[in-house]
Order: structure tokens, then C-alpha cells, then sequence
């Protein structure tokens, strides 16, 4: 699981530009853009275009332009901030016209359409108006052709730069005889020609006239610029799931994507013989189609024009309807009953209850498009350049599968647009991804397109009130089972839970969207999804309910006897229990089936379960967590927990596409936390019963609100070294001791162990940390371990998952007398470094010195996700020692090993840390202001918080940090250490001033 990121993107060009203007879409996390905020950069001012907005007002899908200066093959991180946005009088077409600018789209035999002069005045529509960029969207219909349209996206800079993206389309909804329209197309800028090629374009299809490596057409040199928005921001924002793969691990996959572009290509969409309805694993079938995933995981810049390049293949399949009466994608109530005529290039498509097809189409069908094995088309595209084109592509998704449904009440009920399943008709998984679609469409149609926003809510109630009427509002099967649409047998006794994972997992996912839907129908929708996800809870229990080690079946047998239509009417007759379905289901037991605790199991070896049952499982448990469904997270540890897990999650780097995890969710003490303000969590005093006092550390679990005291003590303070933890999630957060102290019996001193092989306590200071790679808490060395304050050098690990327990004595290489303790920790390797320059390489569990500091650090020491290296920061030795040397800062590059002094300009604030010469202080990164907080909290400086923000150079900037409201007590004279700490979910930092208090939290993000 990933943290929340920060809100930054990161540019990159292979050629040095100056002032190069860009164009991108940003999605941004709920409550972090308040209406009427404004926004600025690091880079420069910036155009803040906001298409759509979170129900609390705060900016949701943006368009952000500007422009920037780069160097060749050097990354730019541009960080957004609040502050004034570019204003001025908006560019207008008189500004086009004077560019000089002309576009001419040549179709052969069909004829040909130009823009020039006072064309450019008379636009299909505005899309953007702004002083940095105004863009337009043209249209002309190609000779006399009834069917032919050519089309323009045409962005203005305000340096004179026009950035254009011509397509061609055929495909109308009702216009009679269409066909396809072969001929040579061509495209010219200014009577330069960038594009000639014959293509074949079918009915309904449509494609830009792009080929090679553009992306698009310029009056100006093409800046190429590549951009990486910042994944765990993205997935933080929830428009997107969250995955769990490995950053970088899909590196085969990346080199894969297409690198450049021609008309209609097939791209990513790589089904099986180009085959849609290929069964079986697929890349494109999953939430988001694996190519978009890679966006999120795959760590290059490199995805990006894949990204875009696949958003332009979408358009060979037959889906792009578009109403002749509007010019846009159709409406569903003035298409009540018009379904997609057979033998169209739509597989498995209805009847019309009044007979109303579309019409017959000649001249050869496009690829197919089958709803029930269909990607997302259009939707991260959209989100990663906000072009109208892709917002359009995933309006002419939902409304394609609304067209190719049935009309009848068994499927999508006329204009209602119902994705009901009908068995043998619209199956399980038709429903997921057509209800992926809706959910889609609604979430960016702009706020400004009332007609088609309208239309695309009403369809979203209507689904909602449907499901909650069948299945919650009156009695139904308590297994969260909808009605199956496939059958295996002739009845509906087996049921492809696969199918139904799902179905659960894109409602769970329409619910974090947080839709623009009455209230009412929200909570229809949540509980509906309660409902729903039971089919996934169930099947990760207990041996005495359903074993979790075999909760991945093809398909699942009910054990009764049921017919369609007692299972659509609720009366069953249902199982008697869950643990009755487990016993229909393995009975006889298949070969595959497992006998042992802790052991997952699977008709295949775990590295194909990525593209199993166990991978269809993922998305279905997570939004289960994410919402709370009874039953999800103590399953979902139980999974995590088994001793073969990790075995499994390695074969996602890989094979990304379900490799969903859950989505952090905010406690409701942190609800309406405004920014910048003290508050104190009631009920979190005590730590446990952890003697944190003692130069005490917690540590945070990424993902989660999870904070562990590991057997924090030593010295003479205290023995006991019991595991203690607090899950700031929850509403009511309160300590619990996953790991129960070691009896007095037991209690050793000067030694690594006692008696029952628990480690020693000792002084946590900063040398514990949350290896994910390893899903444990791991503690690097035992400083001041019980009773003389001796050192140790014992590497321990703990789970926290399932059943919490200290790994066997002798499990991680110790570190040796010299070595420093593990105080720096880099959690994209899951490398652990000493201040003595030894690093833990935690692939291969070695020690080896690497490195050689000659600005000597102890702690504290905070790791940089934005620039991958680390920044310590201390005074003198940070232990009350060597006081002369002052203030002492450098950044290290844990790849190249290089170290750089840091030093701060003069400001009130550096004669403060000086004057308080803090000890024993913490350190963590501020993602949402790209800036480092430095906490001490002893005497006088309880409360005070230090503001670090990097520069370019070496010569950065300090101040103190505005707080409102009642801050912590001092912490006791053995310091802070470990105990300030940034927790993405909450958005904020959290303080633990000593035993006796209780936690105290600011938001900054």
C-alpha cells in the first residue's frame, strides 16, 4: 500500500526548451483544493481550469496550463501550491486568427475541409478559456457525405503556440446506409502536410490522423514533453484504485507499450488473435486496462504517450454513436428502446421492445466490442491531459453498451440504462464493466455539460434504486450473490464468483467516487455495496466457515436447488450457511485444494495467480476494507498473513492489472480537522502500556493508520518489551498489545534475548522501521538494551498482520559494533542505512558499507520521495553532545552515494533552532508543501515546529510553522525520537509527546 504522495507532476524532455507551454489534466484529492483557492508552482504561474468538483465544492478534474523551461533529459518536479493563479483577459479566436494558423483534413475521393481566416471564429464549441491557453473544438462534415466528419481539438498559447489534434469520424446514430469509408487521408498545418495515409475507416469508428511518435501537430518546434503525474497522489485521490505492485516492477510490461501511433492500431488492447471475447486472462480487462495501471506503477516517462496512444486505438472499435441531432454522444431518454442492429461489431446485443435498430451497416465491421470482457477506454487519458477528445471516448463507451443492451425490463428497462445481469443474456461481468462505464462517464462529463451530466445521474439512481430494491430493500440470499448471468449446468446451483468479484468491486469503487448523488441515493448505494460484499467476506474466514486458504474457486456451488426466477425473487431456497457452501462447493475436493493453515492455495503456481482467481479476488476485498464491510479486514490481514503471500504479491509486479489494495479512509475525529490546528485524539493516552518514555519510537504502517510501539524500553527504565499499536482510523482509535511482554521469568539482562527468545527492550530512538517489502516491523540494532545501556546489534522483525509475532532469533544478519544503527530508511527498496554508511539490502538481507559520510550524521533523518534521497538535519551530535559543530544538514543520494552539505539562510527561525540546540528530535516530509518538519517538543519548544523547504542549491530556508489551537506538553528529557510522524491516510502528523498524554495531530494536506 501506498502513501498519499504529493500533489506534483514531473516533466521530462529529451531536447532543452525554454519556456515550452504544456497542457495536462490533474485530479486532485477531496477537501486539498477548497473553492475559490487558488494555485501556483514551483515552476512558474499556472492556468487552473476546474472541469468538475467534489460535493464539498473542492476541485475534483482540473486543467492545468502553463508553460516551462527544461533541460535536455534532465526531470522537472513541478509542485502545486497554493497561490495566485495566472489571471488576465482570456485568449479568444481574434488571438487564433492572428497566429496565422491554417488546418486542412484531406479525404480523398470524399472531398476535403479547411480552417483558416474566419473559420476559427466559429467554433463547434469552447473548451477552455483562460489567459495562458483558450482551446476550441471544430467540426465540418466531409463533402456530401452523410456519415464523414472531420474534426479539430485546437489549443492557444499565449506565446502564439497552437497545439491542434485532427480526427476523423463515421458514426452516426441513426443517419441511414453507414459504411465505410476507405480512401488516403491527409492533414496539413500551415500547407505543411503532417500526415497522408490510406485507411479503411468502418462504421463507428474514428481515429486522429497521427502517425509515428507525435502526439500531436504544432505551429511551433513540438516540445515532446513527457509528463508523470504523481502515482500515490493519483491513487490518493480515489478517481483511480489504489495498486499495490511494485514501483518499476512492471518493467517488462512498460517496454511493451506502443511507442508510437497509426490509424486504428490495436495498441494495448491485446487480446488474444485481436479478439475481444478471447476468454481467459487478458491485460485490458480489469478495473483500469493494464496499460493504464503501468501509469501508476510502472515508474517511467515513457508511459505517458502510451497512455495517450492507446486513448487514440479505443477508436477502432465500433462504439462511438454519436447523436446527429446534438453532435454529441446520445441521450438515453431519446433513445428509449434504439438498440445496435446485429451483425454490428457489438457481441451479444439485445432485442428492442419496439423493434427500433440502428441502421444496417455495409462495407465490413471494426474489431468487436463485447461488453462483458470490454476495457475502460479513455478515462486515465482523460484525467492525465484533460482533452475533450478522451472525455468524449469514455461518453461513447457508456453509451455504446446502453445501445448494444436489450430494452426490456430484464435488461436495461428502456431508458433507464439498467447493467442488470439476464441470465445467458447479460452475464455477471457485462454488468461490472458496463457499470464501470456509467460510473466513469459520470465522474467526468464537466459540471458545465448539464444536459448529458443530467442524463448519465439519472441513470446512476436508477441503477442504484434498482439493485437496493432487489436485493437489500426485501429479503434476498444473505451471500451477497446478484443474479448470475452466465450459467455452467442449465441452472444457476454453480456461480462464477469471479464474475461477481467484479460486480463488487466496481460498486465499492463508484462509492469512493463519491458521485454527484442525492443523499438518499448514497446511502442506498452503500448499503447495496454491504450487501454485495459479503460474496468476497465469506469466503476468507475461518476453517469452520470458509477456509481462506481457498477462497479463489472458478466457480462456487450453492448446494440447493434454484431456478432464475426464485433466485431474482429473493425466496431461495439459499444454504444454510457459509461453511454449507464451502462443503457444496469442494465436494469431491479438486487436487488443488489446501489442508494447511497460513498456506494459500490454487489450481496454479502462485506466480500465475496474478492472472487468476486470486488476482479477480483483489479489487473485490480491498473497496471491501475501504468501506468497512463486515468481515473485510480480518479476512484481508488473514490473506496477507499467509506465509505464502508474498510469493503471490511478486507475481503482480508483473501483471499489475489486479493488484488493487485498500484506499486509506478517514476517521470521523479527523472529519473536519481544519488546517494548521492543534487537536488532541481522545483516548489514545497510555501508549499501551509501552514504556516510550525511555527514548521510545513508533513506527507507521504505510497505508493505514497503524502506529506500533515496538518493545520500546531498555536501560533501567523498563524490561518489559511487549508489542503495542493504535489504529488511527478507526472512530474511536485506543491502544491494544498485539504482542504481550515477555514474564518476568523470562527477563535476561545484556542480552539480545530472554528466555522465551522475544527480543530485548531497549531505546527506540529512530532505528525502527515498516519494511513493506517484508510486511513486517523491523528493528535495526538494540541501542541501550536492558539494563546496563549497553548496545546490541540484533536485527528483529515482527508481523502485523493476522497473528502478530516476533520473527525466530537468528532470522535477519546482525549489524556489528561500529556499524551505526539502522536510522534511514528508503521504502521504495525497503533498504534500511546506518550513519556509519552500511546499508541493509533488503532483497538480498545483507549488510554491506556502501558509503562514507564526511558530514557525520546520527539522527533524525527523513527520506524524500520526491527527489529519492534522504535529508538529515540535527544539532550537533542531535544527542546534547558536540554542540560547537551548530547546526549540522546534508542530503545523501542513496544511489550514487553522494552527500551534500546543507545550509540555511538567516531568518528568525534559524536563531531559534539555535537558541533551543534541540536533542533526541524528529523528522518526517510534508508531501502536500514538498517541505520537511523538524519537532523537538522539550521545555519551551512543546508545539514548536520547524519548517524545512529544499531549493535547488544547497543554501535552503527555515521558519517556524503557524499553528492554531492547543498544542502537546513537553516530552520528557529523553526526547521526541520517532515519535512525529506524517500518516498519509490522515493527511497530517501525529505527536506522541510521552506515555501519559494523549496523541495529538494538525493537518497540512
Amino acid at each position: 500500500m501506498l502513501s498519499v504522495g504529493a500533489r506534483r507532476f514531473s516533466v521530462l524532455s529529451d531536447a532543452s526548451v525554454s519556456a515550452a507551454p504544456y497542457c495536462i489534466g490533474f485530479a486532485f484529492r477531496k477537501g486539498d483544493v477548497p473553492a475559490g483557492t487558488g494555485l501556483t508552482t514551483s515552476a512558474g504561474a499556472i492556468q487552473v481550469t476546474v472541469r468538475n468538483t467534489w460535493p464539498d465544492g473542492s476541485a475534483r478534474i482540473a486543467e492545468i496550463a502553463g508553460s516551462l523551461t527544461l533541460t535536455a533529459g534532465v526531470p522537472l518536479a513541478v509542485y502545486l501550491r497554493p497561490g495566485s493563479s495566472a489571471s488576465g483577459v482570456a485568449l479568444n479566436t481574434a488571438d487564433l486568427k492572428r497566429t496565422g494558423v491554417t488546418a486542412q483534413i484531406g479525404c480523398g475521393t470524399f472531398g476535403s475541409v479547411s480552417w483558416s481566416g474566419a473559420d476559427w471564429d466559429s467554433p463547434f464549441m469552447q473548451w477552455t478559456a483562460g489567459p495562458v491557453m483558450s482551446s476550441w473544438i471544430y467540426r465540418k462534415p466531409v463533402g456530401s457525405d452523410a456519415h464523414l466528419v472531420a474534426w479539430l481539438e485546437v489549443r492557444l498559447f499565449s506565446n502564439g503556440a497552437v497545439d491542434v489534434l485532427p480526427w476523423i469520424e463515421n458514426g452516426y446514430i441513426a443517419v441511414p446506409a453507414p459504411a465505410n469509408k476507405s480512401t488516403t487521408y491527409a492533414f496539413s498545418l500551415n500547407g505543411s502536410e503532417r500526415f497522408s495515409r490510406a485507411i479503411d475507416l468502418k462504421h463507428h469508428q474514428r481515429t486522429p490522423l497521427i502517425a509515428g511518435s507525435a502526439l500531436s501537430y504544432w505551429n511551433v518546434s513540438d516540445p515532446a514533453l513527457r509528463f508523470q503525474h504523481d502515482a500515490q497522489y493519483l491513487m490518493s485521490t480515489e478517481m483511480v484504485p489504489t495498486y499495490f505492485a511494485q514501483m518499476g516492477g512492471a518493467a517488462g510490461a512498460v517496454s511493451g507499450l506502443p511507442t508510437g501511433y497509426l490509424p486504428l492500431q490495436q495498441g494495448s488492447f491485446n487480446y488474444d488473435s485481436d479478439n475481444m471475447a478471447s476468454t481467459g486472462y487478458q491485460d485490458p480487462i480489469g478495473l483500469l486496462p493494464q496499460h493504464d495501471v503501468l501509469y501508476l506503477v510502472g515508474g517511467s516517462f515513457d508511459v505517458y504517450p502510451a497512455v495517450v496512444r492507446n486513448g487514440y486505438s479505443a477508436g477502432r472499435y465500433a462504439i462511438h454513436y454519436r447523436d446527429e441531432a446534438t453532435n454529441r454522444p446520445l441521450r438515453f431518454s431519446q433513445h428509449a428502446h434504439r438498440v445496435i442492429s446485429d451483425s454490428q461489431g457489438f457481441k451479444d446485443n439485445g432485442a428492442s421492445v419496439t423493434g427500433l435498430r440502428t441502421p444496417v451497416a455495409t462495407g465490413g465491421n471494426p474489431p468487436g466490442w463485447d461488453c462483458a470482457h470490454s476495457p475502460s477506454v479513455g478515462y486515465m487519458a482523460y484525467l492525465i491531459t484533460g482533452r475533450w477528445y478522451f472525455m468524449e471516448e469514455v461518453l461513447f463507451a457508456a453509451t455504446a453498451n446502453f445501445l448494444g443492451n436489450g430494452s426490456n425490463d430484464a435488461l436495461r428497462d428502456g431508458a433507464k440504462g439498467l447493467v442488470q445481469t439476464a441470465t445467458d443474456a447479460w452475464q455477471t461481468r457485462s454488468c461490472a464493466w458496463d457499470w464501470r462505464s456509467k460510473i466513469q462517464a459520470l465522474a467526468v462529463v464537466p459540471e458545465t455539460d448539464a444536459t448529458l451530466r443530467n442524463e448519465l445521474t439519472t441513470c446512476v439512481i436508477n441503477n442504484v434504486d434498482h439493485f437496493h430494491t432487489r436485493y437489500v430493500a426485501r429479503p434476498n440470499n444473505p451471500y451477497g450473490w446478484i443474479l448470475p448471468g452466465e450459467t455452467y449446468n442449465g441452472t444457476v446451483s454453480e456461480i462464477a464468483i469471479w464474475q461477481q468479484d467484479f460486480v463488487t468491486a466496481v460498486f465499492g469503487w463508484a462509492i469512493s467516487l463519491d458521485l454527484p448523488l442525492d443523499a438518499p441515493t448514497k446511502s442506498k448505494l452503500g448499503e447495496f455495496f454491504q450487501w454485495k460484499a459479503r460474496s468476497v467476506t465469506m469466503r476468507l474466514g475461518t476453517r469452520a466457515d470458509w477456509w481462506y486458504i481457498n477462497a479463489d474457486p472458478y466457480t462456487i456451488k450453492t448446494g440447493t436447488s434454484l431456478n432464475i426466477a426464485s433466485f431474482a425473487a429473493g425466496t431461495g431456497p439459499w444454504p444454510s450457511s457459509v461453511n454449507a457452501v464451502y462443503r457444496a462447493t469442494f465436494t469431491p475436493p479438486p487436487g488443488w485444494m489446501g489442508a494447511s493453515e497460513g498456506l494459500l492455495a490454487g489450481e496454479y503456481d502462485t506466480g500465475f495467480w496474478a492472472r487468476a482467481m486470486w488476482g479477480n479476488l483483489q479489487p473485490a476485498i480491498a473497496y471491501a476494507v475501504r468501506h468497512g464491510a463486515a468481515d473485510a479486514i480480518e479476512g484481508y490481514e488473514r490473506m496477507l498473513g499467509a506465509s505464502n503471500w508474498a510469493a503471490v504479491a511478486a507475481g503482480f509486479n508483473a501483471r499489475p492489472v489486479w493488484s488493487v489494495a485498500p484506499a486509506p479512509r478517514s476517521p470521523s475525529w479527523a472529519a473536519s480537522v481544519p488546517l494548521h490546528r492543534w487537536i488532541e485524539v481522545p483516548g489514545t493516552s497510555g501508549a499501551g502500556g509501552a514504556a516510550i518514555n525511555a527514548w521510545g519510537t513508533l513506527v507507521h504502517v504505510p497505508g493505514t493508520g497503524l502506529l506500533v510501539s515496538p518493545a520500546n524500553g531498555g536501560h533501567t527504565d523498563s524490561s518489559d518489551n511487549r508489542v503495542s499499536s493504535i489504529d488511527l482510523l478507526q472512530d474511536r482509535p485506543a491502544w491494544s498489545v498485539p504482542i504481550a511482554a515477555s514474564s518476568a521469568a523470562d527477563v535476561r539482562s545484556n542480552v539480545d534475548y530472554y528466555a522465551d527468545n522475544k527480543p530485548v527492550s531497549r531505546h527506540g530512538y529512530h532505528h525502527a522501521h515498516f519494511i513493506a517489502q517484508r510486511r513486517r516491523v523491523m528493528l535495526f540494532g538494540a541501542a541501550a538494551w536492558y539494563v546496563n545501556g549497553g548496545t546490541g546489534y540484533a536485527v528483529d522483525g515482527h508481523s502485523v498482520t493476522n497473528t502478530w509475532a516476533w520473527d525466530a532469533p537468528g532470522t535477519w544478519p546482525r549489524l556489528a559494533e561500529g556499524r551505526g544503527f539502522g536510522s534511514a530508511h528508503d521504502p521504495v527498496t525497503g533498504n534500511v542505512w546506518t550513519s556509519a554508511g552500511w546499508r541493509w539490502n533488503q532483497a538480498t538481507n545483507t549488510w554491506a558499507q556502501v558509503a562514507r559520510f564526511p558530514v557525520a550524521w546520527r539522527w533524525p533523518v527523513s527520506y524524500d520521495p520526491a527527489r529519492r534521497r534522504f535529508f538529515t538535519l540535527q544539532f550537533g551530535d542531535g544527542q546534547g553532545f558536540d554542540l560547537a559543530r551548530g547546526v549540522v544538514a546534508s542530503i545523501f543520494d542513496p544511489d550514487t552515494g553522494a552527500q551534500t552539505p546543507i545550509t540555511f539562510n538567516p531568518s528568525a527561525a534559524l536563531s531559534q533552532f539555535v537558541a533551543d540546540a534541540p536533542t533526541y528530535a524528529a523528522l518526517d516530509y510534508d508531501p502536500h508543501h514538498d517541505r520537511f518538519l523538524f519537532y523537538d517538543g522539550q521545555g519551551a519548544t512543546a508545539g514548536r515546529v520547524y519548517v524545512i523547504t529544499p531549493r535547488e542549491g544547497t543554501m535552503w530556508d527555515m521558519r517556524i510553522l503557524t499553528l492554531e489551537g492547543s498544542g502537546p506538553g513537553a516530552t520528557p528529557s529523553a526526547g521526541i525520537n520517532g515519535r512525529f510522524r506524517y500518516v498519509p491516510a490522515l493527511r497530517g502528523f501525529v505527536v506522541l509527546p510521552q506515555m501519559s498524554s494523549n496523541i495529538f495531530f494538525f493537518r497540512t494536506g
